[in-house]
């Protein structure tokens, strides 16, 4: 099985009903092994909040989704051995490290990363980069 790197704007679709939720759950009924930084967790429970805040979800699914979301994502790298390397992307690309620490893991396992962020994978366009970066709706 191969590595597939998932960012938390993937994983909301899991737990919330979005437009994007089908192409999601094909992403964990396929055969790759999904992996994320530990960042991840962070910023699923960030929206998680958001969205329940707002109440379009209810407001048990934050804390279930954070219970549930290692079956989905079982392995997490930690920060620190992506810190450099996703510094380094940051000042490359001239974007956010946030953003950069799940193409650092990519990078690291020579997996793509998955993400819902078009304007990331338009800021890697045309970059060495273009390739390790897949806009959810062009994942096969």
């Amino acid at each position: 099985m191969s590595e597939v790197v998932v960012d938390a704007s993937v994983a909301l679709c899991w737990f919330a009903r979005e437009s994007d939720t089908e192409a999601a759950n094909h992403l964990i009924r396929s055969a790759a092994d999904l992996i994320a930084p530990s960042l991840m967790l962070a910023e699923l429970a960030n929206g998680l909040w958001k969205k329940a805040r707002l109440g379009e979800i209810h407001a048990d699914v934050p804390s279930d989704a954070m219970k549930e979301i290692r079956r989905f994502v079982p392995q997490l790298v930690e920060l620190a051995d992506l810190a450099a390397p996703a510094l380094a992307l940051a000042r490359e690309l001239d974007h956010s490290v946030y953003d950069c620490f799940y193409l650092a893991l990519a990078r690291l396992r020579a997996a793509p990363f998955v993400t819902l962020d078009r304007a990331f994978v338009a800021g890697v366009a045309k970059t060495r980069f273009e390739r390790d970066v897949v806009h959810l709706a062009d994942w096969t």
